[in-house]
């Protein structure tokens, strides 16, 4: 593996051109760039300032956390840790994971995007997979999301436009504007105390707007609601249902999902990862220091001539610098790996929470407590309510017995 050590003291900026492979950029205090990378064929200059990098291969690059960053072209996945300077990203093949960045633009990316802890903005024009967002300081802009939306936490304005469902959990607040137009279904959790103009379109004719003291269901396909004083606008749509609530909404069961703890669990566990992997490979490393070393003064012992030691000594270097080097390499690797599976989970949770939110066993007995006996479509949909862990053995039984009016 290739690596290079550049000063940055006389930098303005980093444009890594071109990446055949995966690309893991790392925020860090030394005024240094450290780039490392597999084939042994990088191509690295200078151009007006601005250091130009291209990697026929995987690139590993620690840099000035304040130093601003252009991609230009990754063929595989990417992450960004720690960075306090702007990011802009032109081309992506693979997924994206950002954590703890700045402001960040994406102009095409062919896979998901994973962003947590976002000190700026965050705007992207053409995404082809899904978009997992959690706490984003500044702008959330999305021109156009092929896949399924996710937001938690955005203390600027939103405006999204996506292809699949979207789940968005945020705070309005006067002085910014929301827009979020799905393809799907659509899920909206705000403080019960928002104030806002709400404006809902909704292909599937189905609105259920429940925060605070509200309680409106409509089989339209627009609805006007103020909420609070009003001011901010708040502009929903989505070709299926949408669903407005807020977080002490409580339906079926006690199903709730701590996202705060699921979060400290993302960063603990990718961290003890990656410690794991560099305490056993530097365990290793140490062994073989103390094995080569020995055999270094047996040969001593022997009478091997000094330029010969001196070869050895060199020789023992190199190999404890690789394996430091492959602890190193493997702890990011592993690092990203964990977070973009724990990403998705967290997904999963959300999508379970709205769908236990958006199911109201009061009015489904409501509905049917006038009939006589249970229908067989009505013994089905119990089922598949049990068999999907909606409700309990025991919560299905008391459905049926209810629906039988005994």
């Amino acid at each position: 593996m290739t690596e290079r050590i550049i000063p940055a003291e006389d930098l303005t900026g980093l444009e890594i051109t071109s990446v055949n492979g995966n690309l893991h950029l790392t925020g860090w205090n030394r005024p240094e760039i450290r780039v490392k990378e597999g084939a042994g064929d990088l191509q690295i200059k200078e151009k007006k300032g601005v250091l130009q990098i291209s990697s026929p291969d995987n690139l590993f690059i620690h840099l000035p956390h304040s130093l601003p960053i252009q991609v230009r072209s990754v063929t595989g996945d990417a992450s960004v840790r720690g960075l306090t300077s702007d990011l802009a990203i032109d081309s992506l093949a693979g997924d994206l994971s950002l954590r703890d960045i700045s402001s960040t633009t994406i102009k095409n990316l062919k896979g998901d995007l994973f962003a947590s802890r976002v000190q700026g903005d965050l705007r992207g024009e053409t995404i082809s997979g899904d978009a997992l967002i959690d706490d984003v300081q500044g702008q959330v802009e999305l021109k156009d999301l092929a896949g399924d939306l996710q937001i938690e936490k955005a203390d600027g304005g939103i405006d999204v436009l996506a292809a699949g469902d979207g789940i968005a959990v945020f705070s309005p607040v006067p002085w910014q504007a929301y827009r979020i137009e799905v393809g799907g279904d659509l899920s909206v959790v705000i403080p019960a105390d928002s104030d806002a103009d709400l404006v809902i379109h909704c292909g599937g004719q189905e609105i259920s707007l429940l925060p605070g003291k509200l309680d409106i269901n409509s089989e339209e396909e627009d609805l006007t609601q103020k909420l609070g004083e009003g001011g901010t606008s708040l502009q929903l749509s989505a070709g299926g249902r949408v669903f407005v609530t807020d977080d002490e909404f409580g339906i079926l069961t006690n199903l709730k999902y701590n996202l705060e703890e699921l979060e400290a669990l993302t960063v603990d566990f990718s961290s003890e990862t990656a410690e794991h992997i560099k305490s056993s490979l530097d365990h290793l490393e140490d062994e073989l220091q103390v094995s080569l070393a020995g055999l270094a003064e047996s040969l001593e012992d022997i009478g091997l001539s000094e330029e010969s030691l001196k070869d050895l000594g060199a020789k023992i270097a190199e190999t404890s610098r690789k394996a430091a080097e492959k602890a190193e390499m493997a702890a990011i690797k592993a690092q990203a790996k964990v977070e973009k599976k724990i990403a998705r989970a967290r997904r999963k949770a959300l999508q379970a929470r709205e769908k236990t939110r958006q199911f109201d066993l009061n009015k489904f007995l409501e509905t049917k407590a006038s009939q006589d006996s249970v229908t067989e479509q009505e013994r089905l949909l119990i089922l598949k309510m049990l068999q999907e862990k909606k409700i309990s053995p025991k919560e299905a039984d008391n459905l049926l017995k209810a629906l039988e009016g005994k």
